[in-house]
């Protein structure tokens, strides 16, 4: 709350999850283990990726020049860590109108077509499925 009072609203909330399919982990796991075995690994390179992300956001202002900033690590089911943070940018960098949040948010997949790679990658790392018998698509 200090925080809020003395710099104003959060303009961005993020969120960083945990990919237990990350190259970092699976090439470190022998062939009998599953990521969740290995917690200390699993920490590990979380942290590092994390630092690394918010090296990009806080030091070199990917998504503006933020005043002020805090964040908490939790830990989902089976042990996997993310990360919601709070950004609060400087006057001149605040989110104004739906074009620029529209710049820097999407809601739709991306079209093969036009960005293959990021298409590839939204459909490997943000869909959910598919769900076996219960709903095979």
């Amino acid at each position: 709350m200090a925080t809020i009072v003395h710099d104003g609203k959060p303009d961005i909330f993020l969120t960083m999850t945990h990919n237990p399919s990350w190259n970092e982990i699976s090439s470190e796991l022998k062939f009998f283990h599953t990521p969740q075995d290995c917690p200390d690994l699993l920490t590990r390179i979380f942290r590092a990726k994390f630092e690394q992300l918010k090296g990009d956001v806080i030091d070199k202002g990917v998504l503006g020049k933020v005043k002020s900033y805090m964040y908490v690590t939790k830990f989902q089911k089976h042990g996997l860590p993310h990360v919601h943070m709070l950004l609060i940018l400087q006057d001149n960098d605040k989110l104004r109108d739906p074009e620029y949040y529209d710049s820097i948010v999407r809601v739709e997949i991306p079209k093969s077509e036009e960005k293959p790679q990021l298409h590839d990658v939204v459909l490997k790392h943000m869909i959910h499925g598919p769900c076996a018998t219960l709903n095979p698509r």
